[in-house]
C-alpha cells in the first residue's frame, strides 16, 4: 500500500519535531531509486532523485531526508544557509546513504549553519582530495556533522574536513559520533585562522596509514584570542606501532594563552606521539595510551 496523506501529515509532525529542524521550513524528500528530479520533492512519494536537485528546490533552513542508497555525484554539492541533511534511517557505523565521488571537492560549504546527520561521504578516485571543503571564500559558522562517515577508500592524499583557509575561520563546528576511515591524507585540517568554539567528540579517528595524522592544527598563535576549542571524549587507533602516526599535532610556536582544551581522549599506541603536547601542553589534560603490557593507562602529558 501507498503513503497516505495522513501518513505523509504524520511523518512531516514527526521530523519537525526533531532536534535542529524548523517546522517553520520545508522538508525535501530524496529517493535515487524511485524519485525523479522532475518530482516537486513534498512528499516521499514526489521524491526528486539527487541531493543536488534537493538543493536547487530548496531553501535557507530546508531540511532534505534522503532515502538509502549511494548518491554518486559529478558536481559539487554547495548546500544553502542551515540546509539539513539527513538519513531516513540513521544505522550507526553501517550509513544507509552514501554521497560517492570522483571529484577533487566534492562537498564545498560557505554558509552558516549546514547539518549532516548519518550520512557517508566517500572517494571513488584518486583524484578526490577533501571529501568536504569548508570556507574557501567566507567566514563560515556554525557546521553540524553527527553519525557521519568519512571514507578515504584509500584513495590518495584524501582529508576528509578541510578547514585550511588562510583568510577566514570556520566558527562553531560540531562533529560527534563520527568515524573516520581509510583516509590517506589528515582527518581534520585546521588552518592559520583555527577553529573557534569548535566542539570535536565522541569520534574515532582510525589512522590507516604511515605517517598519518587524525587532527592538524597550524601555528597556535592565531588561537591566541580566547576562542578556543574543545577536543574530547574520542578515540585514536593507529595501524602500526612502529610507524610514525600522530594522533594530534599542533605546529608553530608554543601558546600559552590556552588555544583550547584537549581532554580525555584515548590513543592506541603510536610511535611517534599522541599529541605534540610541547606547543600546548597546559591544555592537555588526562589523555591516554596504554602501556607495553596492557595493564595501565599513561597520561600523555607525564
Amino acid at each position: 500500500m501507498g503513503i497516505t496523506e495522513f501518513d505523509q501529515v504524520k511523518a512531516n509532525a514527526f521530523i519537525g519535531a526533531v532536534p535542529g529542524v524548523s517546522p517553520f521550513n520545508k522538508i525535501i524528500y530524496v529517493d535515487g531509486t524511485n524519485g525523479g528530479d522532475g518530482n516537486d520533492g513534498k512528499s516521499p512519494s514526489s521524491a526528486v532523485a539527487s541531493i543536488g536537485q534537493a538543493i536547487t528546490i530548496g531553501a535557507a533552513g530546508d531540511t532534505v531526508v534522503i532515502a538509502p542508497g549511494t548518491y554518486t555525484i559529478t558536481t559539487a554539492i554547495v548546500p544553502k544557509a542551515r540546509m539539513i541533511f539527513k538519513a531516513a534511517i540513521m544505522v550507526q557505523r553501517e550509513p544507509t546513504v552514501s554521497i560517492a565521488s570522483a571529484i577533487a571537492l566534492p562537498v564545498t560549504i560557505d554558509v552558516d549553519g549546514v547539518q549532516f546527520h548519518g550520512i557517508e561521504f566517500i572517494a571513488t578516485d584518486n583524484a578526490v582530495t577533501n571529501l568536504v571543503d569548508i570556507a574557501e571564500t567566507t567566514a563560515v559558522n556554525g557546521l553540524t556533522f553527527n553519525g557521519c562517515v568519512f571514507n578515504g577508500a584509500d584513495k590518495t592524499t584524501v582529508v576528509a574536513l578541510n578547514l585550511d583557509d588562510g583568510a577566514v575561520a570556520t566558527t562553531g563546528l560540531v562533529v560527534t559520533n563520527c568515524l573516520f576511515r581509510d583516509l590517506t591524507g589528515t582527518h581534520i585540517n585546521v588552518g592559520v585562522l583555527g577553529m573557534p568554539y569548535a566542539y570535536i567528540a565522541y569520534n574515532q579517528f582510525a589512522i590507516d596509514v604511515a605517517s598519518g595524522t587524525a587532527i592538524a592544527l597550524a601555528d597556535t598563535s592565531a588561537f591566541a584570542t580566547g576562542k578556543g576549542y574543545v577536543i574530547e571524549h574520542n578515540d585514536f587507533t593507529g595501524i602500526d606501532a612502529t610507524k610514525d602516526e600522530v594522533g594530534i599535532t599542533v605546529a608553530g610556536t608554543e601558546d600559552t594563552t590556552g588555544a583550547g582544551m584537549i581532554r580525555n581522549n584515548y590513543f592506541a599506541y603510536l610511535a611517534a606521539a599522541a599529541i605534540t603536547i610541547d606547543k600546548i601542553g597546559f591544555s592537555c589534560i588526562q589523555n591516554y595510551y596504554g602501556d607495553a603490557t596492557g595493564g595501565l593507562l599513561v597520561d600523555v602529558g607525564t
